[in-house]
């Protein structure tokens, strides 16, 4: 069945007052998000504003949630692709993230930058979407491992302890040591990511492309997983 006039005009209005919440993201960074603030933007007044979110904390959640779904949709659209090249899929994911971050900046920052005074987020809503993104690096890892070429390391008791409610989080049933070089892995390509998007490469010479020094470090790190 298709949606009403009126359940439209709520969903236009909803994905209006995200936008806006993003550019004040943007503009003053996620600590200054504020309901009136985005309601006088939009003409509207704030209670009628509250008709949509009950609180900025609401909307906090809403937008972390539509970050998490947007980045892991990026990851997974780097892998529609005939190459069976695992190197390749694996860089075409790394590449994808660092990608989804320079673009979608505010998102990028609401979700890993500094976090938000007196703002708690609800894990029950935003844990299962947070390890999306995760969970579509696990894929191009297991199909690696299923064709027997990913270099899995032994694990200590303790690193086993730390890693098995992982296996709950994100549904993976293969070896612990996947999840481990998942976890692994993304921290590198984060660290990356962060250390350019907070200007911390801006003093890197002009003759170096940064972006051919972030294929650099993936391509020395897909090295160091994959068996000759």
């Amino acid at each position: 069945m298709s949606p009403t006039r009126r359940e439209r005009v709520r969903a236009e209005t909803i994905d209006e007052i995200k936008e806006t919440a993003r550019m004040q993201i943007s503009k003053n960074g996620a600590a200054a998000l504020s309901l009136r603030g985005i309601a006088a933007e939009m003409g509207m007044t704030a209670p009628a504003l509250y008709r949509y979110f009950d609180s900025r904390d609401d909307l906090v959640t809403a937008l972390i949630v539509d970050a998490y779904k947007s980045l892991a949709a990026a990851l997974a659209a780097s892998q529609e692709t005939e190459e069976e090249s695992h190197d390749k899929r694996i860089m075409a994911s790394a590449c994808a993230y660092r990608a989804w971050a320079l673009t979608h900046r505010a998102e990028y920052s609401l979700i890993f930058g500094t976090p938000i005074p007196n703002y708690h987020a609800p894990v029950g809503i935003t844990g299962p979407a947070a390890a999306q993104s995760l969970i579509e690096l696990i894929r191009v890892l297991d199909a690696v491992y299923q064709d027997g070429l990913l270099t899995l390391n032994e694990l200590s008791p303790a690193l086993i302890k730390m890693l098995e409610p992982w296996v709950e989080k994100l549904g993976y049933t293969g070896p612990l040591s996947v999840i481990q070089l998942a976890l692994t892995n993304w921290a590198k390509i984060h660290g990356l990511v962060s250390l350019e998007l907070n200007g911390h490469l801006s003093d890197v010479p002009e003759e170096v492309n940064i972006g051919s020094f972030f294929e650099k470090e993936i391509c020395s790190l897909v090295e160091r997983m994959l068996t000759d």
